[in-house]
Order: C-alpha cells, then sequence, then structure tokens
C-alpha cells in the first residue's frame, strides 16, 4: 500500500476568498495570475466554508427479468458552490436583493428594493489555499456563476446577520493544483528517496520527517521555524553519537592495555 499525507487537504488559510466580477471580465489563465481590477472579494465567508456539490442523481433503468438493472444515467448533472457571506456591503446586498436604484448621500446608502429575488450572473474565481502550506493551492476559473439567494437573512443578538448564497456553474470552469504527486511517494514512507530536508519540502513532509525521527520542534509552527528545527537536528545528533564513539574505543584501547600489563 502507497499512502501520501501531503495529498490530504485541509483549507482554511488566511489567503482563501471568493472573487467576484461582471461577466466578460477577463479571466486568469493561471494558478498565481493576478486578478483583474473588476474581481471583488466577497469577503468574510462562515465557518461551513465554500461547499462544492454535485447536483446529478442516478436513474436506474430497470429490465422485466427479475427486474434487474439494465442501465444507469445521470438525471440533472450540475456543479453549485455554496457559501454564506459575513460582511454586509454593497456586493452582497446585491447578489440578495432586486436593487432598482441606490445613492449614497452623507454617509447613508439608500437602496430601492423589489420585493422579489432574482438570479445574478458572475464571473468567479475561487482560491483555496492549505492551511498548513499556503504553497499548496487550488484555483476554479468559473467564467459564468449564477447566484441566487439561498436561505434566510436572521437578525439576532446570538449571531452575524449572514447572507447565503448558491451559485450554479455554467458551462465548462478552469480547474488548477498545486501537483503534490509529483513529490512521488514522499512522506513517512518516501524519505530515503528524498534530498535533506530544504525549502522545497511542504510543512506536512517536515512534520512527518520530524515525527519518523524523533525531532523536537518545540512548538514551531511556521514553514520557516519547522525547516530551522529539523536543519538543526542532524548536526545535534552528530555530535551526540560521536563521543560514545570516542568512550568506545577509549574502553576498546583499556583493555588492550590491562591484557599487556597482564
Amino acid at each position: 500500500m502507497t499512502v501520501n499525507a501531503n495529498n490530504a487537504r485541509i483549507f482554511g488559510s488566511d489567503s482563501d476568498a471568493i472573487y467576484l466580477a461582471p461577466i466578460g471580465t477577463p479571466l486568469p489563465e493561471s494558478i498565481d495570475d493576478e486578478l483583474d481590477a473588476a474581481f471583488e472579494d466577497v469577503g468574510w465567508l462562515n465557518g461551513d466554508g465554500i461547499t462544492e456539490s454535485l447536483t446529478g442523481s442516478v436513474e436506474k433503468s430497470r429490465g422485466y427479468q427479475g427486474n434487474g438493472v439494465v442501465r444507469t444515467r445521470i438525471s440533472e448533472p450540475g456543479t453549485t458552490v455554496a457559501f454564506v457571506a459575513l460582511e454586509t456591503k454593497a456586493q452582497t446586498n446585491g447578489l440578495r436583493y432586486v436593487e432598482k436604484s441606490s445613492a449614497t448621500t452623507a454617509g447613508v446608502r439608500k437602496t430601492t428594493r423589489g420585493s422579489g429575488q432574482r438570479v445574478t450572473k458572475r464571473a468567479c474565481v475561487i482560491d483555496k489555499f492549505d492551511s498548513d502550506d499556503v504553497t499548496v493551492k487550488e484555483r476554479d476559473v468559473i467564467e459564468v456563476l449564477e447566484i441566487s439567494p439561498n436561505g434566510d437573512r436572521v437578525a439576532t443578538n446570538a449571531d452575524i446577520a449572514m447572507y447565503p448564497f448558491l451559485g450554479e456553474i455554467i458551462g465548462d470552469y478552469d480547474h488548477y493544483e498545486t501537483d503534490t504527486e509529483a513529490d512521488g511517494d514522499a512522506g513517512t514512507q518516501g524519505f530515503a528517496a528524498m534530498s535533506a530536508p530544504d525549502e522545497s519540502w511542504t510543512v506536512a513532509q517536515l512534520k512527518d520527517y520530524a515525527s519518523e525521527n524523533e525531532i523536537d520542534l518545540a512548538g514551531a509552527s511556521l514553514k520557516a521555524e519547522i525547516l530551522a528545527a529539523v536543519s538543526d537536528a542532524a548536526p545535534a545528533d552528530t555530535a551526540e553519537t560521536a563521543p560514545v564513539a570516542d568512550a568506545a574505543n577509549d574502553s576498546a584501547e583499556t583493555s588492550a592495555a590491562d591484557s599487556s600489563a597482564a
């Protein structure tokens, strides 16, 4: 069995974000392309994060003999993106409400709203980073995301008044991700094939290496701190083992001298 913990993801870094822009805005063409100025960050999201759901359901066609399944098909296939925004601002209000007119005077924004709801089309970029290692990233570039309100906005003194949304991806979209599989079997099972720990190692690899080699990280959490602790441990181990070898040699020499004297 070959397993690699570096391929397991926990998202929720400080840099995770959903960016929205008007349809037709130039889209990024790589995982790290700078976004067009028209893209606006939705801002804080609630703790449930970003939920990607496949909406298709399997339909089974059964035959007469034994009522056995002859064919299956996917009914109503699609992909949705659900998120809950926490910030009250023009962007989130514009996505939730039908705003017919809006003006700001002396710090007060007045908006005439329709009582109904509508679907809003936006270009969308979703950036997600591994919470332990922001060099590992996933990016979805969606040309058309149809966004609709997806629940109640509750005013209470116990929680933030949130903006829940559901977006339907229309057509194809581009997905980019850091290829950690290029590390091969690196991880607890593959350190022998790797060079000494360096900047190219992920945080997960460094922690696994430290655990396997019984290296005390002394509370280090940042990648630079962990790398320093791991790198410093190798010379320290060598220094500790050297006197043991010298003591063994001294003991052998003493025994030889005693034998000669006898």
